[in-house]
């Protein structure tokens, strides 16, 4: 990983501002994502189970990474992937698929069900042995695995004590949460429309964390721009400007969104003399091959 390097905003005055590029690790599955699967593999290890089994869409970061850092280490991995057959052909699952990923199509009334206990022991059953890991790499090992970013915030971050990230499933930000102490706050950019439960789910994630000091956190629903891997104007006109001045490409789904964000916080100078903010880029960019305004490239 190289690190961190201070980043402007369309010309706007971001001094104090610094991103943590987690997509420039070294791996095949930059980002946040390898950082949540991390558990899930030391769990399987302990069991002795060599099959991998997860839920995710057609565009999918984690099975993406999931199907990368399988191969790598000697897994096996099966997808469950919302849709009908003739749908499971994008860029993300033919990577997969090179990979050795078992692409399954799961019709949306059945993928909605990936959450009930029931239809997962019949999961289970079906490619036992197997480990079933939850979409995105939720839950307690998905937390554990993330807290080495908290590591790497304190080694490479410069004194920040504002810590922003994009949210969805808010795993990778309870790690954060939970590895860091109460001198740093925590502000996730959610990327879904409508998500009341955040806040509780992630407070719920931190109270099964060992009790102790963690960081002050909130989540800003302000910056969906209409909904998880939807796009208004507003996000398109800034990830081309922003794209066509730094060096930082950004994904529509995640970071898009956070950095927009921190521009708008920029222009309204709610940063102004305030301590210094370090963003963290997550990754996700194989996910820009699914959006032609970008040219379809990650």
């Amino acid at each position: 990983m190289q690190g961190l390097r201070p980043e402007p905003v369309l010309g706007v005055s971001l001094e104090g501002i610094s991103l943590l590029r987690l997509d420039q690790s070294a791996d095949l599955a930059p980002g946040n994502k390898r950082y949540k699967l991390e558990g899930f593999l030391e769990q399987a290890r302990r069991r002795g189970v060599k099959r991998l089994l997860s839920f995710g869409g057609a565009w999918s970061n984690h099975l993406h990474a999931l199907a990368a850092v399988g191969a790598d280490q000697g897994f096996e991995t099966v997808g469950l992937v919302r849709g009908e057959a003739h749908e499971l052909n994008s860029p993300t699952l033919q990577d997969a698929r090179r990979w050795g990923m078992r692409v399954v199509a799961l019709g949306r009334s059945q993928f909605r069900l990936r959450n009930d206990s029931l239809f997962q022991q019949q999961l289970v059953a079906e490619y036992s042995p197997c480990l079933l890991i939850p979409e995105g790499g939720a839950g307690p090992p998905g937390v554990h695995g993330c807290i080495a970013i908290a590591d790497t915030v304190r080694r490479l971050g410069r004194g920040a004590r504002r810590i922003v990230l994009p949210v969805g499933t808010g795993t990778t930000m309870a790690g954060i949460v939970a590895g860091l102490d109460n001198t740093f706050e925590v502000i996730g950019v959610a990327s879904m429309k409508g998500a009341v439960d955040l806040e509780g789910r992630i407070a719920g994630l931190l109270d099964l964390m060992t009790p102790g000091d963690h960081a002050r956190w909130r989540i800003d629903h302000g910056h969906h721009c209409g909904g998880f891997a939807r796009v208004n104007s507003s996000l398109r006109a800034f990830m081309l400007a922003f794209e066509a001045v730094q060096d930082v490409p950004l994904d529509p789904v995640y970071t898009g969104k956070m950095m927009l964000a921190l521009h708008t916080a920029c222009q309204r100078g709610e940063l102004h003399g305030r301590s210094t903010t370090l963003a963290i880029h997550t990754g996700g960019l194989q996910g820009r091959r699914g959006y032609e305004w970008l040219g379809g490239i990650s």
